[in-house]
């Protein structure tokens, strides 16, 4: 089941995203429209010193209107190796830098309607410094254990997605190193 793009009308173009509405011709040949965010690609990373020291990041979300607990996160520069991104936004949201990285996936988190692409990572070794965030950017550093992290994602306080899937990877690296 494929596709064909038969025309794209961009109909915003700012800062982190592109809007576009896409006319497309389904395999039996009827036309459809695709609403498509283009967004450029970003890293997730979860920093931990142990199952006792998890370092997540808490913000106001203005698109679900609220207060977001989740894994320290931004967007690449272009051309920018993920990694290198990964060590950037780690330091200026958090004022960490890591010794260890460990990638463990990469995601497109809403393919519906989205083209971001997530690469997702792990820090441990890590060393505290100041931070340096954007000039937009209220960013507060909180701390769970792993234990309060399962229970934050079973119970619902945490609901970010990019968060949930590094909280499964933490868990196992934790188990297998224990």
């Amino acid at each position: 089941m494929h596709e064909i793009t038969l025309n794209q009308e961009y109909l915003y173009r700012g800062r982190i995203v592109t809007v576009r509405k896409d006319t497309v011709q389904l395999q039996d040949g009827l036309k459809a429209t695709r609403e498509v965010i283009e967004h450029a690609p970003a890293v997730a990373i979860l920093a931990f010193e142990s199952a006792e020291k998890i370092y997540l990041v808490k913000q106001f979300r203005t698109p679900v209107a609220r207060h977001m607990i989740e894994a320290t996160a931004g967007i690449m520069n272009p051309n920018e190796d993920p990694l290198i991104a990964a060590k950037r936004e780690l330091k200026e949201e958090t004022g960490f830098e890591a010794n260890i990285w460990i990638k463990v996936a990469e995601a497109y988190p809403a393919p519906g309607f989205c083209d971001e692409y997530l690469h997702l990572y792990l820090a441990t070794g890590l060393q505290k410094g100041a931070t340096h965030m954007d000039e937009d950017e209220r960013i507060e550093t909180v701390v769970y254990t792993l234990d309060e992290l399962e229970k934050a994602v079973k119970t619902l306080e945490i609901i970010d997605a990019k968060t949930m899937i590094l909280f499964f990877h933490l868990k196992e690296y934790v188990i297998a190193h224990a």
